[in-house]
C-alpha cells in the first residue's frame, strides 16, 4: 500500500504543481544543554518562615504567680542603714497590658526592723523596733529581646499604696511611721527594679526555644511519596519585630529567612545545630514564603504530541503551485533554545530546522515557543533554492502546534505542597501551617531528557511553637 501511495503522491505533484522538486539538507544546529535535571530541581528561592509570638497577660500572670511564692525578699543586715526586712507575696499578682508595657500590681506583706539613735566613734547606740504592714506595689516593665537572645526588661517603680500602715509601740502606745517607712521604700526602689531586671535576664531562657524552632525548620518535609519529592529549608538568618501590646495580648513575629528547595529522591540528611545566629531586629517580618513547582515534559512526549498534530499534513504555497507533506518531526535543545527538525517531501524534499525559546504562558497554563523562526543555516539555504517555502504559513502552524497544556501538572504539585504544610505537626508542640496564594512563572529549562517549566508558588508559612 505504501509504495502505491508514494507513486500516486509523486504523480499528483507532477500534474498539479508542474514544478521541479527541490532538496534541502542544511547543517543541523549543535545539540547542547546548559542545565541537567538536578540543576533545575535544585533551584533555590529566598523565603521567610514566620514564627508568631503571642503572649497573653493571663499566661504572664499565671507564670509569675507560679514562680513567685512565699518569701520573695530578705535583707537581714542592719550594718549599713539600720534597716532589715522580709517581704512575702500576700495575694496573687495582677498584670495589665498598657501601650507597650506591662503593669504589675504586687500585693506584699512586709516585716521590717529599723534602728533609731546615733553611732558615736563607731559605736552602735541605736535602738531597734520592728513592725509589719501591707502594701500594693506598682511596677511598669518594658520587655525586649537583645540580639544575643537574652531577655531584657526596663522596670520602672510606679509607687505603692498602703493597705495597712506601719506602726511602732512604746509601751501601750502605737505611733505611725508611714513617712519613715515610705521614705525607706522609695530609697530602695532603684535596688528593687535593678534586681527585677537582673533576675529576668538570668532566668528567662529564649535561645533554647529558638534553637528548637531552627532545627525544626531544618527538617525536610515530604511533598509527594509518589515522586519522592521533599521540601528542604536552608536557614540563613533570624529576625524579629518589636513586642507590641494589643488588648490582653503581647505579640511579635520571629522570622527565619531561608532558602526553599525542592529535592527529589531519598530524604535529605540534615545535621542539627547547637546555636543560632544573632537576632536581627526589624520593623516587620516579610510575608513571602516561596517554593518552586515543577512540570516535566519529556522530549519523547513533546515529539509525540507535536507529531500527532503536524505529521501527515500537507501544506500548499503560492496558491497551490507548491505542495509539501510533513513526514516526521524531531526536537532537541541548543543551549536555551529548542530546535525542531521537520522532514518534508513534495516540492521540497529534505529537512528544515527551526528554533524558538520555550516559555510558560501563565494565563493559558501552556508551554509554548516564542521568537520562533527558521534556523539561520536553513533560512540561508532556502533563500537560494526555495524562497517560496519561507513565504508560507508553515512556520506559524508549526509554532501553533507546539502548545502543550501543563496546568494540571502544576495544580497537582501545588495541591501536594499545600497538603504537606497544612496544619502539619512537626514535633510535639510544633505545628507547620502554610497557605499558597498565587503562582508566578519562574522559567523554562531545557535538559537532555526534559523540557521543564518552573513556577514559584508564593504564600505564607508559619511555624507555631507552643509556649513561645
Amino acid at each position: 500500500m505504501r509504495p502505491l501511495r508514494d507513486c500516486l503522491w509523486l504523480l499528483f505533484l507532477g500534474l498539479c504543481a508542474c514544478q521541479p522538486t527541490q532538496t534541502t539538507q542544511p547543517q543541523a544546529p549543535k545539540e547542547s544543554y546548559r542545565f541537567n535535571t538536578r540543576d533545575v530541581q535544585s533551584e533555590r528561592y529566598i523565603s521567610t518562615i514566620n514564627i508568631p509570638v503571642d503572649i497573653t497577660t493571663a499566661e504572664v500572670t499565671r507564670q509569675i504567680n507560679a514562680r513567685l511564692q512565699g518569701l520573695l525578699y530578705e535583707d537581714d543586715s542592719l550594718e549599713t542603714d539600720d534597716f532589715a526586712c522580709k517581704v512575702w507575696k500576700r495575694a496573687p499578682i495582677r498584670v495589665e497590658a498598657v501601650t507597650d508595657s506591662l503593669h504589675f500590681y504586687v500585693p506584699l506583706k512586709i516585716w521590717a526592723k529599723f534602728g533609731y539613735g546615733f553611732r558615736p566613734l563607731g559605736m552602735n547606740l541605736s535602738q531597734y523596733k520592728d513592725t509589719d504592714f501591707e502594701v500594693d506595689v506598682h511596677f511598669s516593665t518594658r520587655f525586649s529581646i537583645a540580639p544575643d537572645w537574652t531577655a531584657r526588661t526596663e522596670t520602672e517603680w510606679k509607687g505603692f499604696d498602703w493597705v495597712s500602715k506601719p506602726t511602732i509601740k512604746f509601751g501601750p502606745v502605737s505611733f505611725p511611721i508611714t513617712a519613715i517607712v515610705g521614705k525607706i521604700l522609695n530609697n530602695k526602689q532603684q535596688t528593687i527594679t535593678k534586681g527585677i531586671d537582673e533576675s529576668v535576664r538570668k532566668n528567662v531562657e529564649i535561645r533554647s526555644h529558638v534553637i528548637q524552632a531552627w532545627n525544626s525548620a531544618l527538617q525536610p518535609y515530604q511533598l509527594s511519596e509518589k515522586y519522592r519529592s521533599w521540601l528542604k529549608l536552608i536557614p540563613l538568618e533570624l529576625m524579629m519585630t518589636p513586642l507590641v501590646t494589643t488588648g490582653t495580648h503581647i505579640r511579635a513575629t520571629i522570622g527565619i529567612k531561608a532558602y526553599t528547595e525542592t529535592v527529589f529522591g531519598e530524604r535529605p540528611s540534615v545535621r542539627p545545630v547547637n546555636d543560632v545566629p544573632d537576632l536581627k531586629l526589624v520593623p516587620r517580618v516579610p510575608d513571602d514564603f516561596r517554593i518552586g513547582l515543577i512540570a516535566h515534559l519529556t522530549h519523547a512526549e513533546a515529539r509525540r504530541l507535536l507529531a500527532d498534530t503536524i505529521v501527515g499534513k500537507t501544506f500548499t504555497f503560492q496558491e497551490g503551485r507548491y505542495r509539501v507533506e510533513v513526514l516526521d518531526v524531531d526536537l532537541y535543545g541548543s543551549n536555551e533554545q529548542l530546535i525542531i527538525k521537520a522532514t518534508v517531501r513534495g516540492s521540497l524534499d529534505g529537512v528544515v530546522y527551526f528554533r524558538g525559546t520555550p516559555y510558560y504562558d501563565a494565563q493559558q497554563k501552556t508551554l509554548e515557543l516564542r521568537n520562533f523562526d527558521y534556523d539561520l543555516q536553513t533560512r540561508s539555504l532556502l533563500l537560494r533554492t526555495a524562497n517560496w517555502f519561507l513565504q508560507g504559513r508553515f512556520a506559524r502552524q508549526l509554532q501553533d502546534a507546539f502548545r502543550f497544556p501543563i496546568g494540571e501538572q502544576l495544580n497537582a504539585a501545588q495541591r501536594q505542597v499545600q497538603a504537606a504544610v497544612n496544619k502539619r505537626v512537626v514535633y510535639k508542640g510544633m505545628t507547620l501551617n502554610g497557605t499558597l496564594r498565587e503562582v508566578r512563572p519562574e522559567g523554562v529549562y531545557l535538559t537532555p531528557e526534559d523540557i521543564v517549566a518552573v513556577v514559584f508558588a508564593q504564600g505564607r508559612l508559619t511555624l507555631s511553637v507552643e509556649g513561645l
